[in-house]
């Protein structure tokens, strides 16, 4: 009889960790699936995105592609000057996720300082703030319902925080009006109207590409067609980035697994920020370990007691 118990107990034990083996297990499943994640030059002159979970990823990176003929670029519409780059085009983003902390990077022919432009406030254009959303609305929405985050990550930009880091509740701005750029009443937006982004990139016969995204999540599926927010314009600071590049590729960033043969431009930005503030935190292995650890002992103290 004791035997049995003994023996009853100790599956209970061995249950009891197989329980939170499994979950620790699952514990490094993505946080991050679902969440958009998008991109805009101050002037508006390209935007691209990338949906986490929307491709297939390579050593743990997922990429999304923009179209190479959508960035605009004054009087060479969507090309550039002989022997020379389209500075306003962004090839792309890719995102990494690991069980503590989020890497992204993105390329195209933007310098982290910006482009020289002697019209715009502080002489110069460049990146506008990175966004991303987790609840699965389109960007107005997520904002509204005080799910937008942003990370200020371009120091040199026009943004309306001033610490680089990862912001929640964010409010977002347009800066277009200031930089150059698709402002609502000159130009109507991204595709308000026949003078707006979109048309003007079809005009100069490109073609519009948003990455994994559409037009629709930036539009409100097209309740808001001037759409041209760009910046951060508040939010609360949850924490900071660490670069991993600034225009060049490194090797710290190539140790991640990234891949620099998947996209064409000759900038790439890559930084990581910690998970935590952003995600509901997940036990990690030493912890479920020692749950399992718990169950073990508290079937040992009751096998004790019959045993007794």
């Amino acid at each position: 009889m004791k035997t049995q118990n003994l023996f009853n107990l100790l599956k209970v034990g061995i249950a009891t960790f197989g329980i939170f083996f499994v979950a620790g297990q699952g514990a490094y499943a993505s946080d991050l699936k679902g969440t958009a994640f998008s991109i805009s030059l101050e002037c508006l002159n390209d935007t691209t995105g990338l949906l986490v979970g929307q491709n297939s990823t390579a050593n743990g990176w997922q990429y999304a592609f923009d179209s190479n003929k959508d960035g605009m670029n004054g009087n060479y519409w969507v090309g550039a000057a002989p022997g020379k780059v389209n500075p306003y085009d962004i090839s792309g983003m890719a995102i990494k996720e690991t069980a503590t902390s989020v890497i992204v990077a993105i390329n195209g022919n933007m310098k982290l300082t910006g482009e020289a432009e002697q019209g715009a406030a502080g002489g110069q254009i460049g990146y506008g703030d990175l966004f991303f959303n987790m609840a699965g609305k389109t960007f107005d929405n997520a904002m509204s319902s005080g799910d937008l985050f942003g990370i200020h990550f371009a120091s040199a930009n026009a943004s309306g925080v001033q610490q680089l880091g990862v912001y929640s509740n964010v409010q977002a701005k347009t800066v277009t009006n200031i930089k150059e750029g698709y402002s609502v009443a000159t130009y109507g937006g991204l595709a308000g109207g026949g003078n707006s982004y979109e048309s003007q990139v079809k005009q100069g016969g490109g073609i519009v590409g948003y990455g994994d995204l559409t037009s629709s999540y930036f539009t409100n599926n097209g309740k808001d067609n001037t759409f041209n927010l760009n910046v951060i314009n508040s939010g609360n600071y949850l924490s900071g980035i660490s670069f991993l590049a600034q225009g060049n590729i490194t090797q710290q960033l190539l140790t991640t697994g990234y891949d620099a043969s998947k996209f064409n431009g000759t900038q790439t930005i890559a930084f990581e920020f910690k998970k935590s503030g952003i995600v509901q935190s997940t036990p990690e292995p030493a912890s479920l370990a020692g749950l399992g650890i718990v169950g073990l002992a508290l079937a040992g103290s009751k096998l004790r007691k019959k045993l007794a």
